[in-house]
């Protein structure tokens, strides 16, 4: 990954279009729907959605591809450790000792992992399509401080970037004969050391240009801030902020009321 890697990809689409606030708001909406619900096919239907919005917004599909390789992990590591802590009711399907796997404890374990997955993939759709200008202005037009808007947009700039940045370290680190993979679990995080060592010694020189960066733009914490570009809500930004309160209401009401998606199954 190289080092001007950025969450946001500029394209021409109606996504990108669309007001900031709407599209934060549809994070807070789907977070709340996905953590209300735990059927399985609602989660892959979530899935689905979150696919198809960022296909539709042009943006390539290696960061589609880059998402899934960071939640890989996650999405394997979470079904596993469900079937062994909450074996469920039911029929078992394996039984050894302590270990008790049964089809209820897969699917809830299932449901889990994708959930994660769709939170994920939600808030990639706010980042993929907001600019780190437009994601503070909308921060601070829905009352947030102007100085943690900013910590929130270099946050998401810069941590991608110090992913890239250790992978490169580690790369150069073993080109010059340093073994991570061998030993037991102390002995690689000791052989961490040096990597560390230079993501330290980075951070504190990209924090320093940061500094001053900032300081050559006037920023100076409690000072008024004002915008060349201010957000402005069209009608249409209206109508989609309408529909997703509407539908989140809806799912909302079914949920709570008739139970639907409450099962695993």
């Amino acid at each position: 990954m190289s080092l001007s890697f950025d969450l946001y990809v500029e394209r021409r689409s109606w996504l990108h279009r669309l007001d900031a606030r709407v599209k934060l708001l549809f994070v807070a909406l789907a977070t709340g729907l996905l953590l209300a619900m735990s059927n399985l096919w609602v989660m892959l239907a979530a899935l689905a959605g979150a696919h198809a919005v960022i296909l539709s917004a042009r943006i390539p599909r290696s960061r589609i591809r880059w998402v899934w390789q960071m939640m890989l992990p996650i999405t394997v590591l979470i079904p596993l450790l469900w079937v062994v802590f909450y074996p469920g009711e039911g029929r078992a399907l394996f039984s050894f000792w302590l270990l008790r796997i049964t089809p209820l404890s897969i699917v809830q374990g299932l449901a889990v992992a994708l959930r994660i997955d769709a939170l994920a993939f939600c808030f990639f759709i706010w980042l993929f399509s907001t600019d780190q200008a437009t994601l503070v202005r909308s921060l601070v037009r829905l009352g947030l401080p102007y100085e943690w808007g900013l910590v929130v947009a270099i946050a998401f700039r810069y941590l991608p970037t110090f992913y890239g940045v250790f992978g490169m370290i580690a790369e150069a680190q073993q080109a010059r004969a340093l073994d991570l993979s061998q030993g037991g679990p102390i002995r690689r995080a000791r052989a961490y050391l040096p990597v560390l060592v230079a993501m330290i010694i980075t951070a504190l020189r990209t924090t320093e240009h940061l500094s001053q960066a900032l300081e050559a733009r006037a920023f100076r914490p409690g000072a008024r801030r004002t915008s060349l570009k201010d957000l402005h809500a069209r009608p249409v930004d209206l109508a989609v902020g309408a529909g997703l309160l509407i539908g989140a209401a809806l799912l909302f009401w079914l949920r709570f009321r008739f139970g639907i998606g409450a099962l695993a199954l």
